[in-house]
């Protein structure tokens, strides 16, 4: 039996730590020092620039189960494009379709506005995130090493015209 959750997109005090903290159980399991220490003080300058609250077409997306935030997915604007950010579950999560309604809800929202496309930016060795963003329409456009927050990787950054 399916566990129900619900989706909020309400900004919430503490929701910087939480998307933090989601990047830190999410990517767990993934080890090494690519997610560690210096990932998670990434994740937390992205969040804090892009400053949610300030810009009416950014929205953030939370999935909350039994009182605890299991996943998120955001989109920032960018101006002329929207920006997929922070899509990320609780291992336990994965596979109940929490992941599928964050992202449903995010590109309805980024249809909705005046953009010509959204982006995301990622690395390379994420397999089932890159089949979950090829299903959706996106492309790669941008395939390159260069420094990460770990030191050297392969920075990938895709693309879906909207």
């Amino acid at each position: 039996m399916t566990k129900a959750f619900h989706i909020r997109s309400d900004w919430r005090e503490g929701d910087v730590e939480r998307i933090v903290d989601l990047h830190r159980r999410g990517y767990e399991q993934e080890g090494g020092h690519h997610y560690g220490a210096d990932f998670l003080d990434h994740v937390r300058h992205t969040v804090e620039e892009a400053d949610i609250p300030s810009h009416p077409a950014s929205r953030v997306w939370f999935a909350e189960m039994d009182g605890e935030t299991v996943g998120c997915a955001a989109v920032v604007d960018r101006g002329d494009a929207g920006q997929l950010r922070w899509v990320v579950l609780t291992p336990e999560t994965r596979g109940l379709g929490i992941g599928g309604k964050l992202l449903d809800a995010a590109m309805k929202h980024a249809e909705a506005q005046d953009w010509q496309s959204i982006y995301l930016e990622t690395t390379d060795g994420l397999e089932a995130s890159m089949a979950l963003y090829k299903r959706l329409g996106f492309e790669i456009e941008v395939a390159e090493d260069r420094p990460l927050w770990h030191g050297g990787g392969r920075f990938l950054q895709m693309r879906r015209p909207l």
